[in-house]
């Protein structure tokens, strides 16, 4: 009676219970066939324990050793295991010796913690992320300095060389602009920031997209656009770019080594929709893995990726109005479908830089160019003098007396400085000439400190992100030097 009771309540155990000797199994209860995929616990007795890798298997053989020499049981560890269909998955096995049958044997539990594992790993590759944004962070300052007076000579070298060599200063620009973005891409994964919202040439960032990566698809499929007029939509023009960019790199893997590999972008316009697709004929994606591209973390790629691109391009999507979503028949090949949100005049406008307003005084303005970094001190010298009285100054300090003791239009200062930040000097400018310190434009090769982040968060002075472009500084000047300090 009492051993009927305990058959019963080991064949009704909610874990999977197994049996073995020297790798065959001998019993196993319902819960382990429902684990392994087998319709009955039957077509596992007498069979080899083949849904252990063998690595596996023998790492469980040497521990189980181990307690027939010492005692006691095994603490749980986790093994991978194949189920019968192929599939993977992720089971934590507790093992002990006992005696079954009139000899010794292996007493397994197990229980499936697939779910239980991904989410760990996810943990501990966000945790690694948020550490490379941190990271990042503090790369950006140390990087963005040197591209910011790099990129302020270029813009002025472009304005005095032959229109034939205008090209290669140009290109030099782009390169600047493209490592910039690298460092802001990294800082991205950091943190999740929202960002001005506004409209964007969808033609222009589809473009730069396809140049990008031009010399990836050259090599591997013929690449059809069929676009026609496209209206602006609404985003982040930098980041619809790394949108397309991601996908047709994805395309371009997707049909290597295909000898008719070809990828087409189409367009289709409703009235409040743009919606693009990007075709591949190459692999597809198996039925099974279809649903889960979009997860953080899961990649088709191993080795080769991260598993955040299609995250990270959806997320992009969703955050302004849009979304993106996949068809694909396996061995045929995928299409991603880009759905983005038509901009009009409620939804933002296509973002100019305006011309600065004519002086009518016919006095220069007086400037004040506050940063640590030598070069960009007498870059910006150079580039504000013809139209400006310009001081610069690398020591906060002395910039703090220059401002206590003399009028300024506008003082060009940059946030993260040894000693004095530009945070400290505003402050304190704040308490003495609360005029004077509306006129600060904030310079941030990277604000890494939550302080400098929440500070100019608080206050309404224009903020430039390092590298930067004349024009742009020079529009930030004239908004907060309207009048005289």
């Amino acid at each position: 009676m009492v051993e009927r009771g305990f058959r019963a309540l080991v064949e009704h155990a909610p874990d999977a219970i197994v049996v073995s000797r020297e790798g065959i199994v001998l019993y196993a209860n319902a819960a382990a066939a429902r684990l392994l995929g087998y319709e009955s616990a039957d077509e596992l007795v007498g069979k080899p324990m083949t849904f252990l890798d063998p690595r596996e298997a023998e790492t469980m053989r040497r521990r189980i050793q181990q307690i027939a020499e010492t005692g006691g049981a095994l603490v749980p560890r986790e093994y991978p295991a194949k189920r019968r269909d192929g599939s993977s998955i992720t089971a934590e096995i507790t093992s002990t010796i006992i005696e079954f049958d009139g000899a010794p044997a292996v007493l397994a539990y197990a229980r499936d913690v697939t779910e239980r594992s991904r989410l760990r790993s996810q943990i501990a590759h966000a945790d690694r992320l948020a550490s490379l944004g941190m990271m990042a962070a503090g790369v950006a300052h140390e990087i963005n300095n040197p591209l910011t007076f790099v990129g302020l000579a270029a813009e002025m070298l472009s304005r005095r060389v032959p229109e034939t060599e205008a090209a290669l200063v140009r290109d030099v620009r782009s390169g600047i602009d493209r490592i910039a973005a690298i460092v802001r891409d990294l800082k991205f994964f950091g943190r999740n920031e929202e960002e001005p919202q506004g409209a964007v040439d969808l033609a222009v960032a589809l473009a730069s997209a396809e140049r990008l990566v031009a010399h990836e698809i050259r090599a591997r499929a013929q690449l059809d656009s069929e676009l026609g007029e496209l209206p602006a939509v609404l985003g982040v023009a930098r980041r619809i770019e790394q949108v397309f960019v991601n996908l047709l790199l994805n395309a371009a893997f997707a049909v290597e080594n295909k000898p008719d590999a070809r990828i087409t972008v189409t367009a289709e316009t409703t009235s409040d929709r743009v919606i693009v697709a990007v075709h591949d004929n190459g692999v597809g994606i198996e039925p099974d893995k279809l649903d889960k591209i979009f997860e953080p973390f899961f990649t088709t790629r191993a080795g080769t990726g991260t598993g955040l691109g299609l995250s990270i391009c959806r997320d992009i999507l969703v955050r302004a109005g849009g979304d993106l979503t996949a068809k694909s028949t396996h061995g045929e090949g995928t299409t991603m479908t880009v759905t983005l949100v038509r901009a009009t005049k409620e939804r933002g406008s296509l973002k100019t830089i305006p011309a600065p307003p004519p002086h009518t005084d016919g006095a220069m303005r007086r400037i004040l160019v506050v940063d640590d970094e030598p070069l960009i001190v007498s870059s910006l010298l150079v580039a504000l003098s013809r139209s400006a009285d310009v001081l610069g100054e690398t020591n906060a300090e002395r910039a703090l007396e220059l401002l206590q003791t003399g009028i300024f239009d506008a003082v060009v200062c940059d946030v993260m400085m040894p000693s004095i930040t530009g945070i400290d000097l505003h402050q304190r400018v704040v308490q003495k000439n609360p005029t004077l310190a509306s006129k600060f434009v904030f310079m941030t090769g990277g604000t890494y400190t939550a302080r400098a982040r929440d500070y100019l968060e608080k206050v309404s002075n224009p903020r430039l992100t390092k590298p930067f472009e004349i024009r742009d500084l020079v529009a930030a000047i004239e908004a907060v030097g309207g009048s005289k300090a």
